[in-house]
């Protein structure tokens, strides 16, 4: 009888194994630890150092640049992420743009700065912690926006740039 249950908790463990690795709680408070948290999520990851002297991740997906600052910090350990691209300044990009793109998305936010550059970001706590499943789940996600704002900002120069055609003579 004793057997029967040893091997009955240990086949429950084989099994359990894989959605625990899932469910693993990821520490997200250093520059570090999200490094390492965005490469097992299949991304590429260096920490880069700001202007300021503050750390950040610089990744990519689609063949673009994102960076991942780590916010509300204190005594090293921070309690926030920031995924963001920067895009540099185009014409189409005014307050009527980002007010079209906000009113319909909730999450992934647009603004454009006094350079004229148009910045994307979402913001993200780690108050909590988050599964390793959910952290590759939000990068996904963000890449996923990335791709839905840059079809986005196409239809708006496609649009731009039709306004500026010249009309064809008879």
């Amino acid at each position: 009888m004793r057997k029967l249950l040893v091997a009955g908790i240990l086949a429950a463990m084989l099994v359990t194994s894989p959605a625990l690795a899932e469910d693993e709680l990821l520490d997200l408070s250093t520059p570090e630890l999200v490094q390492a948290a965005v490469q097992a999520a299949g991304y590429k990851a260096t920490i880069e150092k700001n202007d300021d002297g503050s750390l950040y991740i610089l990744s990519a997906a689609n063949g673009f640049d994102f960076t991942i600052d780590l916010t509300d910090c204190k005594a090293l350990k921070c309690s926030g992420l920031s995924f963001q691209s920067w895009y540099k300044p185009e014409p189409i990009f005014t307050a009527e743009l980002t007010n079209r793109w906000n009113d319909t998305k909730k999450f992934l936010q647009v603004s454009v700065n006094q350079r004229g550059e148009l910045r994307e970001w979402l913001y993200v706590t780690t108050v909590g912690k988050l599964t390793k499943a959910n952290f590759a789940d939000v990068i996904d996600w963000y890449v996923s926006m990335d791709t839905e704002l840059a079809k986005f900002l196409k239809e708006a120069r496609d649009a731009a740039a039709a306004k500026n055609i010249p009309a064809a003579k008879k």
